[in-house]
This record gives structure tokens, C-alpha cells and sequence, in this order.
């Protein structure tokens, strides 16, 4: 096999020089996109290019799919690609007929329209309002059905897909079918294709949050914290006070519906402030939000104070000791996911199983809407990597797009995988208890005192509280203490 001068060169830049070849990275080419236009060649329409030489190597299968047998076709800088005859070869030449691609395709990712809400209720209640909402559900995963080749997505009293279908409860899952009462004419006319909805699963959105009116009590206070620094010295002294304690928070919540026990925490997540209450609460992540009915939490706080103690004096020391509560109705989003099962013959033409079968086999097949499961049920996964080849092994993506045009695809799928919520609610109340800012007040004279004083230096005296008393109050550890601040 020969080797070029101009390739050896090119490849040998980009071993010894990775980052020349940057500029060069291949971008996805969609099959869906090209177009072949008979202008002459490596000539193309408006907003269109020739496809390059590796581009095309890269989906060549499609490529040659599309031609004549012994058809060629212009590629970019005077290179062509040969039709089936030729086993699909590409090498250098030109032709009449040019395979192109956009100039600039656009974000090719399905949209993400808003979030359709659903008004709470009990878990069965959400569901059915779901599957039974026939502009936002029934018409959309019908539409879905249809276009990937699915015989008979509609009821013998309608000639349109998505219209005069039946809905069924059964067990924990939904059946959505063409009603089959009466005359129909057509091959196996009788066999509707169903709609399985099922595995329903509801995830809290902790930033989906909302609350109603708040009462709040204010700062109460429950006990004032006294104590003496005693100053020995003939000099004043710095001096930091500090007070060191846990205070722990009470929190409890109630649910207003049943609903609540299906809906799990999907991440660990700190409940949102409101108000002036100061509060730490930690919610747990894979929860049922029913059994998140209250709790404690405990926080370790130090707040000091530095002031100067003049010399043979007794400066006093106050702190306040407050509680607090609030109370407030609310509400979280839930994010709500399912299985969307279908299961039907695939029209004998038209269908767009990766193998496009002709012999109209039954074809059941599941995709998992609103959470990740695997590929093969993810819609946003076969759409995005519908350019590779050997990761077309459920559903051609491309020949949807060509048999009913790019934006219908589009459409239909952002309205299947459309974001949907309900919300949970209920009333909320916490209350905690927490220290003041330490007061110093005007320094007596202690001058007789110090004098006949065993030690020296600073002391704390006159405290005013026990462990015991502060424990009743919601405050623990409890410690008051004086440091003499040494000058360097």
C-alpha cells in the first residue's frame, strides 16, 4: 500500500504537534442531514457545503444506503463516494452530483419545554390526571407510537392517531388503547397497539420551594446569663470573654396528603431559611418524605466578647439567652417520572426498527421518561448518538426524520419527555434557642480586694447558671470563661 508525500507530512505534524490539530476535530454528521444536490461538482445549495472526505467515512453506510447502485457522487476537495456496486469506495475524482451538509445545523438537541404541573392529590389521583390529560399525554405518546411504525394508534371511531382511545386502570399501571368496539376494515385492524404507563416514581425538587404566610414569635427571652471579671492587677488588662454552648433546634412537619409516602428525597439538601429564626435543619437523601416528620439539630456556637478591665476593678458581664419559633404552610415540586411501555405490530413499510423489518413482527419496547435507566430506554441517548452507527440498535432516528421531516421529530419527542411535576405541602414548624451578644457594663473598684487577693490576674466570678438549669432551657455544654490577652 502506498503512502502519499503530502499525507506522510500531514500525519507526521500532527504526532509531533498534537495541538496543530485541534482545529481539525471531526463533529458529528447526522444522515439525517445530508442533502445531494445535482449542481455539478462539490456544488451545493444555499446554506449547504460539501461533505468532506472523513465526514463521510464516518457515516458512509448511510451514505451508500441512499445511492444508486452504480452511482457516484462529488465530496469535498475532489474527492468522490461510489454507490453499493462499488462497495460504497471513496477516492479521488469528481461528478455531477454532490453530497452537502448545513452550514450551520443548529442545536440538534431535543427542546426542553416547561414544566407541565399537576395539581397535588394522592398518588392515584396524580396519575390518572396524567394519563387521562389528552393534549399534554395521550396525544403526544400516541403520535410517538405512530411514527416509529406502530399499526393502528387510534380507536375504530376515529380515522386520526391519539383520538378514541380507551384508558384502563390495571393493578399499578395505566393501558392506553385504540378503542375497539365496533366495525374497523384494514389488515388485523383489531390488534391496536398499546401503551403501558407504569413504574411511577416521584422525586422531591428541593428547589422547587414555596411557603405561605409566616408567623414568627420574635426574640422571647428565657434567662440572663451574669458574671463578674475581676481584675487583680495595678494595670488594666484585655481581656476575651467567651461563651461556648450547642443549641439544638426543634423542627416538625405535617403532610396534607397520603401522597406524600411515594415521594422519596433524591438528594441530601438543607431546608431553605425563612424569616428571621435562625435554623439548621439537614434533610436525608433516599427518604420516603413521609417519614421526614421532624427532628433535632445541633450546632456548637462561640460568641466572644474583648473588652479592656481597668486595674484593681470588677467589670460585669451580661448575656441574654432568647428562644424563637416559626411556623408557616408549604410546598416542594415533585418531579415525577414513569415507564412508557408500547407494544403493537410494526406496519409492514415505514417502520424505523433499526432492521425496518417487512414481515410485521409485534414489537414491545420501553422508555423511561423523566429519569435515567439505560440506553436502550432513553430517548435523549438514540437521538444523540443516532450518527454512530453501531449505536443504532433500537430505533432509527434518521429515517423518522426523513420520512416525516426534522422539526415533526422534534416536536413530537420534546413533548413525550416534557418535564412534569405535582408538589407535596404542609406545615412547617421549628424553634430554637440562642445567646445574645455579650454586654460589658461599667467597672467598679475593687481596689481593697485585690489587695488581699491570693492570685493575680483576671478572674471570673458570681456566675449565675447551672448545667442543669441550662440544659432545660435547650442549651448544653454551656461554658463562660475570661482570657487574659498577652501583649508580644
Amino acid at each position: 500500500m502506498k503512502t502519499s508525500g503530502a499525507m506522510l507530512a500531514s500525519f507526521l505534524t500532527m504526532a509531533c504537534f498534537p495541538g496543530l490539530a485541534v482545529a481539525n476535530t471531526l463533529a458529528p454528521i447526522y444522515p439525517d442531514q445530508l442533502k445531494l444536490f445535482e449542481l455539478g461538482s462539490e456544488i451545493c445549495g444555499e446554506s449547504y457545503r460539501p461533505v468532506t472526505r472523513d465526514e463521510a467515512q464516518s457515516v458512509k453506510s448511510a451514505i451508500v444506503g441512499k445511492m444508486e447502485k452504480w452511482q457516484t457522487s462529488a465530496l469535498a476537495e475532489h474527492w468522490l463516494i461510489m454507490g453499493p456496486g462499488y462497495y460504497g469506495e471513496i477516492k479521488r475524482g469528481t461528478a455531477d452530483s454532490t453530497w452537502c451538509y448545513p452550514n450551520n445545523i443548529g442545536s440538534d438537541e431535543i427542546p426542553v419545554l416547561s414544566t407541565h404541573s399537576i395539581p397535588t392529590g394522592d398518588e392515584v389521583d396524580i396519575q390518572w390526571r396524567l394519563v387521562h390529560d389528552r393534549d399534554y399525554f395521550v396525544k403526544p405518546v400516541s403520535y410517538l407510537a405512530h411514527l416509529l411504525g406502530y399499526a393502528w394508534v387510534g380507536g375504530n371511531h376515529s380515522d386520526y392517531v391519539g383520538e378514541d382511545m380507551d384508558i384502563f386502570r390495571e393493578a399499578d399501571s395505566w393501558r392506553i388503547q385504540g378503542n375497539d368496539q365496533g366495525r374497523c376494515s384494514g389488515y388485523r385492524c383489531g390488534d391496536k397497539t398499546s401503551i403501558e404507563v407504569s413504574n411511577f416514581a416521584f422525586s422531591l425538587n428541593s428547589t422547587g420551594f414555596s411557603h405561605g404566610d409566616i408567623t414568627e414569635s420574635g426574640k422571647q427571652l428565657i434567662k440572663v446569663i451574669t458574671a463578674n471579671a475581676v481584675n487583680h492587677e495595678d494595670t488594666p488588662q484585655q481581656v476575651v470573654v467567651s461563651l461556648n454552648y450547642d443549641t439544638t433546634s426543634h423542627w416538625t412537619k405535617t403532610d396534607t396528603y397520603g401522597f406524600s409516602e411515594k415521594v422519596t428525597t433524591k438528594n441530601k439538601f438543607k431546608w431553605p431559611l425563612v424569616g428571621e429564626t435562625e435554623l439548621s435543619i439537614e434533610i436525608a437523601a433516599d427518604q420516603s418524605w413521609s417519614s421526614e416528620k421532624g427532628g433535632t439539630e445541633t450546632n456548637s456556637v462561640t460568641i466572644q466578647a474583648s473588652p479592656i478591665v481597668p486595674a484593681n476593678s470588677i467589670t460585669p458581664i451580661k448575656i441574654s439567652i432568647y428562644k424563637s419559633s416559626i411556623s408557616y404552610p408549604y410546598e416542594y415540586d415533585v418531579d415525577i417520572s414513569y415507564d412508557l411501555n408500547i407494544t403493537g405490530f410494526l406496519r409492514w413499510g415505514g417502520n424505523a426498527w433499526h432492521t425496518h423489518p417487512t414481515n410485521r413482527p409485534t414489537k414491545s419496547h420501553t422508555f423511561t421518561i423523566g429519569r435515567w435507566k439505560n440506553h436502550a430506554n432513553s430517548i435523549n441517548y438514540q437521538w444523540d448518538k443516532r450518527y454512530i452507527p453501531g449505536e443504532i440498535r433500537w430505533w432509527d432516528w434518521s429515517s423518522t426524520i426523513e420520512e416525516y421531516g426534522y422539526s415533526t421529530m422534534k416536536s413530537i419527542l420534546s413533548q413525550v419527555i416534557r418535564p412534569i411535576k405535582s408538589s407535596v405541602s404542609g406545615d412547617f414548624y421549628a424553634e430554637n434557642q440562642f445567646a445574645g451578644d455579650i454586654e460589658i457594663g461599667y467597672p467598679k473598684d475593687n481596689r481593697m480586694s485585690s489587695f488581699y487577693a491570693v492570685e493575680r490576674g483576671v478572674e471570673l466570678r458570681d456566675q449565675n447558671f447551672s448545667a442543669d438549669e441550662m440544659t432545660n432551657l435547650g442549651l448544653e455544654n454551656v461554658e463562660l470563661s475570661v482570657t487574659r490577652v498577652v501583649q508580644p
